[in-house]
């Protein structure tokens, strides 16, 4: 154990931290995941949807409920919670963290018996497989992100989609903006460009060069559809279609895609 070979040996392979596996803090633990999250996605293939589950404690009445019993041993009803304000609301969950894990896990528990259930939104498309990873944000609240495998889905309008739809609405904060050489920037890259139809792009080859004149101007397009889209997912009534959308922003589709081609980076 003491040859310096063989301890350089288990260092060079990664074999040396292979007993922190079980740290789930560890570099070796999330090594282990990767590759059974890859050994998963050769095996079964590509999943159907990819979600992210982020707790929203302000908006359970139901949990401020419990948490003001807890903390303030003061029993109040779901209209005086909805009735708190904000900062209220924020402050309790900030005292109480493990409360709100443990609310948030046995939501969690019941939406995969929804999910799970031979009568639930997938009926007839049931869940084969599932990958889920934990994370705890900033605030201490925790996040879910898992993938699904389904036979098929089935998405029809209900009378909740536009409730639904509107909790999936990205809403930029100082958590998703970055500084870069021409502003600030969403890190998630939202909004995401609209398209025709699904398309594979790639970017630029070493062989497609351009002018300092053309650069400048896919740069001032790409900045001109970028504030267009902002606005225009503010407006919920807006239904442009794609050659709509072409028009009001002042270019051919060529010229698009040319411009959405220059905002991916070469991988190395």
């Amino acid at each position: 154990m003491l040859n310096r070979d063989y301890v350089n040996g288990l260092i060079h392979t990664d074999d040396a931290f292979t007993f922190l596996r079980c740290d789930r803090s560890s570099p070796a633990f999330w090594e282990m995941k990767k590759k059974e999250f890859l050994a998963m996605f050769r095996q079964l293939g590509c999943p159907t949807i990819f979600p992210t589950l982020s707790a929203a404690e302000t908006k359970w009445s139901e949990f401020i409920v419990i948490l003001t019993q807890v903390l303030e041993n003061n029993v109040i009803t779901l209209e005086e919670a909805e009735n708190l304000s904000y900062e209220k609301k924020c402050d309790l969950t900030r005292k109480d963290p493990v409360t709100c894990v443990r609310y948030f896990e046995h939501r969690l528990k019941c939406l995969w018996e929804i999910l799970l259930a031979p009568c639930g939104p997938f009926e007839g498309n049931g869940l084969e497989d599932k990958y889920i990873r934990v994370e705890f944000q900033f605030r201490g609240s925790p996040h879910i992100h898992f993938i699904d495998k389904l036979i098929s889905v089935n998405a029809k309008t209900t009378e909740f989609s536009e409730e639904l739809i509107n909790l999936q609405r990205h809403k930029h904060s100082h958590t998703c903006k970055k500084h870069v050489k021409n502003g600030i920037k969403c890190r998630f890259g939202i909004p995401y460009f609209s398209m025709r139809k699904t398309m594979i792009l790639e970017p630029f080859s070493d062989d497609e060069k351009f002018t300092k004149k053309e650069r400048e101007e896919i740069s001032k397009n790409s900045q001109n559809v970028i504030e267009e889209l902002g606005k225009i997912s503010k407006d919920t009534d807006n239904s442009l279609t794609f050659e709509e959308f072409l028009e009001h922003v002042n270019i051919n589709e060529e010229e698009y895609i040319k411009m959405i081609r220059s905002e991916f980076k070469k991988s190395e």
